[in-house]
């Protein structure tokens, strides 16, 4: 690692929407970062209050403040996906966001050596502001689905102007990267591919003759494309085929799914919400894991396969396609919202069922090399460090 430049902890506010309890792939990015780092780095995450939880809270390698938002609660679970809000609403919420947090992110951005800010909007808007004021350095996490790919046209050059303004941008992958320089006109970045603790997975053994066993694990929302899967599998077991498909996670299309599996015999299970170790556990247990997001800036649960040993099958798109080495470590699907294609590459795990040895290993090897957590929290210090040189 490069040597710490201030001979002290760096003092880093991290400032995200929403952080615990409520768990994803940013805020396991998050989390990770200030584990890993806990020798070199002092963290305080700034977020709005949830009902029921504190305003402060002392975890073993970060703190949480939280900010109240007064907004009502259904219109701040946007993010969810688990209720309608209108783009008004959300407006609404983003505008109280941004004059609720000033009084906290000023005193805290006092207190900071830099801010580390992940998602632009809704509080790169408060960083940007304060920052006018407090001068610190700030770098920018951009994760894909919520900040960039799903964001209404109309706040894109409000996006943009925060990104602008960042002295660095992170993207979590190279196509997210190519995306912002191409369609947003942002320069300003760096790559730091999503990393996952490869320690805490590990392979499993099949017993010979078992079904085929795939697995989806994922937020349940439409662009996963979920019930194309299932009906994939169907058509795969009406013909005579033995394989099995175990999805979990929860979402807006839980009832959806969970009717679906209903209506398996069997051939699908619901798992519902699932704890780590849990996921860990069905990990092991699979022989093939299936992504068919239309859009991801990297999957984290992708990763955990790979670091698990576990082949994947995922969208031939940009993102989602970007961790796997077809034909080394899993297959692409070309249309992932067309049930014919998605079972012409199921036909090909089932062809090349006896390769799985083989791909097990080198998923493992994938994990390792590229998307540890070592690796991601290694290229984070690298940021960290330039940037409090910089400002010296």
């Amino acid at each position: 690692m490069t040597e710490n430049p201030l001979g002290r902890p760096i003092r880093v506010l991290s400032v995200y929407p929403t952080f615990w309890p409520r768990q994803g792939g940013g805020q396991m990015v998050l989390a990770a970062i200030a584990r890993y780092l806990s020798a070199e780095v002092t963290t305080i995450v700034l977020t709005r209050h949830l009902h029921g939880t504190p305003t402060r809270q002392e975890y073993e390698y970060l703190s949480v403040e939280r900010f109240w938002n007064p907004a009502p609660a259904v219109w701040k679970e946007y993010a969810t996906g688990l209720h309608h809000v209108s783009f008004l609403k959300r407006c609404v919420v983003t505008g109280i966001d941004v004059f609720c947090s000033l009084p906290r992110m000023r005193r805290l951005m006092r207190w900071s050596d830099l801010v580390h800010l992940h998602f632009p909007l809704p509080l790169g808007l408060s960083v940007a502001m304060m920052e006018r004021l407090v001068r610190r350095p700030f770098v920018v996490t951009v994760h894909g689905n919520a900040d960039v790919y799903e964001l209404p046209r109309a706040m894109e050059p409000i996006t943009r102007a925060v990104l602008k303004q960042a002295d660095v941008v992170v993207s979590v992958s190279e196509d997210l990267g190519q995306y912002m320089r191409d369609t947003m006109g942002v320069g300003n970045i760096t790559v730091i591919p999503n990393g996952v603790d490869v320690e805490e997975f590990r392979p499993g053994a099949r017993p010979p003759g078992a079904p085929l066993t795939l697995l989806s694990i994922s937020r349940l929302v439409p662009r996963k494309n979920i019930h194309v899967l299932i009906a994939a599998v169907m058509r795969l077991a009406a013909e005579g085929h033995q394989l099995a498909l175990v999805v979990a996670g929860t979402g807006p299309e839980e009832d959806r799914i969970r009717r679906l599996a209903s209506e398996s015999n069997g051939v699908v299970r619901f798992a519902g919400f699932i704890d780590e170790r849990q996921k860990r556990e069905l990990l092991s247990q699979g022989d093939v894991f299936v992504q068919l997001s239309i859009r991801e800036g990297l999957s984290i649960a992708t990763l955990e396969a790979l670091a698990s040993g576990v082949p994947c099958v995922v969208s031939n798109l940009p993102g989602v396609r970007e961790p796997i080495d077809p034909g080394r470590t899993g297959w692409c699907v070309d249309d992932p919202e067309d049930v014919e294609s998605v079972t012409a590459a199921l036909r090909r795990v089932l062809a090349e069922r006896s390769r799985l040895d083989e791909m097990k290993q080198a998923c493992r090897t994938v994990a390792i090399e590229r998307y540890s957590v070592e690796r991601m929290c290694d290229g984070y210090w690298q940021v960290f460090t330039s940037l409090v040189r910089s400002r010296a």
